[in-house]
């Protein structure tokens, strides 16, 4: 269920996490001055130690208990800038205290991977145990010998950029505005969008060298008020130069777009950007109005017709299928398997269960069997379908139900998968209760 909708990855992820307490509780692990809980296995103080901000290339192995949760072998070693962590402990603090070619075992309790980085519950086989992190540091670039190549780097693509702009701004075909925006090519005498009304264009955006970095035709078009920054200064600006049902086809020098910075890893410092830009509509405000009602109101429409096929798809399911149980006041049909003992769970309870989810024609969507443990959750917390919750306030430990769940009880109008589960799908869930806490 949590996994449908959040998935939790221990792997590259724990980089920086927290090893707890003052007096070491792992066997055979001593604190290091920086709070970090090893043991080397080989070490080499005649070698290179890194610092903040250098560098480092190492291979790792993820353990708890005896389970592999995340390895290097067999593929390429991690490389990583050391940045300062929030906490004590993490793996960062374990690779400042090697020197280049050492080896060794570092633990970080498994609270600290969940509840500070991952925000979330432990889960209750983790709760109190450690992680372990098998450890071997290969290399260190010093941080000055990255500035420098960063440098080399920083003025190499800032060339490119003037090398790539020079002959389109010499060229008398093109126009210059006065920003430095090029204008390559132009359609359309329509009127242009005025600040505070509503356009919806789409566009594809390409680096220096014709790769695409992104794109609407085809997907979806671009609607928003025009004044409202999109991308960047230097686009907003082209959107004002497009007639209704015209083109225009532009080049934004970087320092127009992300400048010196880049975005990501998705565009390099200094690149500038070619557009092709669609108006496909401009609208003053009272024209935007009226057509947001009608999409709202086509919408609930729709919103309706699905709802009405539900309610039928329900009935029929539960008439073929020969289920005789009375729906409650929410619309949650509960088919009880097998009883459990103890007391029923109550509101504020963490409860621990199985569940297999499907759509009505017997599709599987999720199963927790599939993940090899159970998952647990706070009643009352909206941690979990209210289906889910409102079930288990009816069953005792050991118990099994199989639910047939309205969409208002499970995801609603929320698209899982448009051919295995649309919006307003009714859901069927066979659940086990577990634990009680």
């Amino acid at each position: 269920m949590k996994r449908l909708l959040k998935s939790v990855l221990i792997g590259v992820s724990c980089l920086l996490f927290v090893a707890c307490g003052s007096k070491s509780p792992y066997p055979g692990l001593k604190q290091m001055k920086n709070g970090a809980y090893m043991k080397f296995y080989n070490k080499n103080d005649k070698e290179v130690m890194p610092r903040l901000k250098d560098e480092v290339t190492f291979e790792m192995a993820q353990y708890f208990n005896d389970t592999l949760l995340f390895t290097t072998a067999g593929t390429e070693p991690m490389t990583l800038v050391l940045r300062e962590a929030d906490f004590k402990g993490d793996v960062v603090d374990g690779l400042l205290m090697m020197h280049v070619g050492d080896s060794a075992q570092l633990a970080v309790l498994s609270d600290s991977v969940f509840m500070t980085m991952l925000q979330m519950d432990v889960p209750e086989e983790y709760a109190g145990k450690p992680i372990y992190y098998e450890l071997k540091l290969l290399s260190v670039k010093p941080y000055e010998i990255l500035e420098a190549e960063r440098k080399v780097l920083l003025d190499s693509l800032r060339q490119a950029e003037l090398d790539f702009l020079a002959p389109l701004r010499e060229d008398a075909k093109n126009t210059v505005t006065e920003s430095g925006l090029i204008v390559l090519e132009q359609t359309g005498k329509g009127r242009t969008a005025q600040m505070g009304e509503y356009v919806n264009f789409d566009f594809t955006m390409c680096g220096p060298k014709g790769d695409t970095i992104m794109h609407s035709f085809g997907i979806e078009p671009v609607e928003m008020q025009y004044g409202e920054e999109f991308i960047s200064a230097g686009f907003n600006e082209a959107l004002g130069m497009v007639s209704e049902g015209g083109t225009m086809r532009f080049v934004l020098p970087s320092e127009l777009a992300f400048d010196s910075v880049g975005y990501e890893s998705h565009i390099d410092p200094y690149t500038p950007l070619v557009v092709l830009l669609k108006m496909n509509s401009v609208m003053d405000k009272a024209t935007y109005d009226k057509k947001m009602e009608a999409l709202q109101a086509q919408k609930e429409a729709e919103a309706k017709r699905l709802m009405s096929l539900e309610q039928k798809t329900m009935e029929d399911y539960l008439k073929a299928n020969g289920i005789t149980e009375q729906p409650t006041e929410s619309g949650l049909v509960i088919i009880r398997k097998e009883e459990g003992t103890g007391p029923v769970a109550q509101w504020g309870d963490e409860v621990t269960v199985h569940y297999v989810m499907s759509n009505l024609k017997g599709e599987l969507l999720e199963s927790s069997y599939e993940y090899e443990h159970p998952v647990t959750f706070k009643i009352g917390n909206n941690e979990m379908l209210p289906a889910i919750e409102e079930a288990v306030m009816t069953m005792s430990k050991g118990s099994k139900v199989s639910l047939v769940s309205p969409s208002a009880l499970a995801f609603g109008d929320f698209v899982i998968d448009e051919d295995l589960l649309p919006a307003y799908s009714p859901l069927k869930i066979d659940l086990e209760l577990v634990e009680i806490k």
